[in-house]
């Protein structure tokens, strides 16, 4: 048993990095449903090595290192191993029940793919002094004072559901700032994928450093395998979001060339409660109409309507070499929208043709950069929540032509 605790601790020496602990300060919890409503996660996560591509460093932990690549078993009393890509344990049985993979990336959240991932096997044997409870990951990070943030990470129940139906335990997963907890979180083994846990708080006056962890409450030798990777401390801060509506072409003559006349309305709209500023909104029409005979842009203009703040837009815009559809230096107010028109000449080739074309927007809210990819249609947020970045609410816009007929998908929002 001392021989035990030895390791324990030289372990986590190693697998720690130097950083001093802040004094414990007051946070304000808001919950685990992620940035609060007309906010988005935004800017650099600024926990380091969250995605655990460097290996086991800049995190201290509870459990064993059993080194990359090894199966935790319960045998040897459980522990965590780095893992990447594609694993199947135990590699000795004949019928494996264990099944890890690389996490796909979040969109909605602005997080990558990664390959690597934390595979966690907490066994009850080695860890019963805890009364269940184990810290999987403990890091220390800066922080500005009087400042939502949304702390979150992602964990994939790694039992196979038929397999290991009859009792396996389910890992249990809770979150804590300063050891203010948002509750806990169960991975179930189905549906199988991954899933994001998040604990959004704002903090305090004079609030510059906080402790961010990360626990097991299930520990037990029959199941509670699990991977857990991208943990993430970004701000929460106002988005902004785009929609590009087509309507249906109109056959035109440009230049003495038969072709169709496309309109597009794009939609910009400031989702939050702070302005946002250095608005950049690119529309690439050359990779678009690619394989277009011929085409070119006929109009650019800011719509002057009630509804909308009227942007100035980029006279020098061609969809090629300049592919920025707004001038310099715009920005919106909290709430704002703006729409601009955008009409292009397009002689498609012979047969059929699909045309997609998304716009990319960004924006500084504050100091943080935020961004967008374009749904069709006219509304970037047709939940209203304040998140556009959502399951939905991101899709490109596309024009048919065929030997027959040219015509738009449209979506009543």
């Amino acid at each position: 048993m001392r021989w035990e605790i030895v390791i324990l601790i030289i372990v986590g020496l190693l697998n720690s990095v130097a950083i001093t602990q802040p004094v414990q300060a007051a946070i304000t919890n808001i919950g685990a449903g992620g940035c609060p409503v007309n906010t988005i996660v935004g800017g650099d996560n600024v926990v380091q090595n969250g995605d655990f591509a460097q290996g086991a460093v800049g995190f201290t932990s509870q459990l064993i290192n059993r080194g990359n690549g090894v199966y935790p078993d319960d045998n040897n009393g459980g522990g965590f191993s780095i893992q990447s890509g594609t694993i199947v344990y135990p590699p000795f049985e004949t019928n494996p029940y264990i099944y890890g993979r690389s996490f796909p990336g979040d969109p909605q959240r602005d997080v990558p793919p990664t390959d690597t991932y934390f595979y966690s096997n907490p066994s009850a044997a080695n860890y019963q002094a805890g009364n269940g409870r184990v810290n999987l990951w403990t890091q220390t990070v800066a922080v500005a004072p009087n400042t939502t943030y949304n702390f979150f990470a992602y964990f994939d129940n790694l039992l196979d559901p038929v397999k290991s139906a009859n009792g396996a335990a389910d890992p249990i997963i809770e979150l804590r700032v300063n050891n203010t907890s948002v509750g806990t979180t169960v991975i179930p083994k189905t549906p199988d994928r991954w899933v994001p846990v998040q604990y959004a708080f704002t903090t305090g006056d004079n609030v510059t450093g906080i402790t961010l962890t990360i626990d097991s409450l299930t520990n037990n030798t029959f199941g509670d395998d699990f991977a857990m990777t991208q943990i993430n401390l970004k701000q929460c801060v106002s988005g902004v979001g785009v929609a590009k509506f087509a309507f249906p072409p109109e056959a035109a003559t440009h230049n003495s060339v038969e072709g169709f006349r496309l309109e597009y309305w794009i939609t910009i709209r400031n989702l939050g409660a702070d302005p946002v500023t250095n608005l950049v909104a690119i529309d690439d029409l050359a990779t678009v109409f690619a394989a277009a005979d011929d085409w070119d842009v006929l109009e650019l203009s800011a719509m002057n309507e009630s509804a909308f703040t009227v942007l100035t837009v980029n006279p020098a815009f061609d969809g090629s070499s300049d592919r920025n559809l707004l001038a310099a230096n715009q920005s919106l107010g909290p709430g704002q929208s703006a729409r601009i028109r955008l009409v292009v000449w397009v002689n498609p080739p012979e047969g059929p043709t699909v045309f997609t074309n998304s716009v990319q927007l960004s924006a500084l809210s504050g100091n943080v950069v935020v961004t967008d990819l374009s749904m069709p249609g006219l509304n970037p947020d047709p939940n209203g929540n304040g998140n556009p970045k959502e399951d939905g609410e991101i899709g490109a816009t596309i024009s048919i032509f065929s030997p027959y007929q040219t015509w738009v998908p449209i979506v009543t929002r």
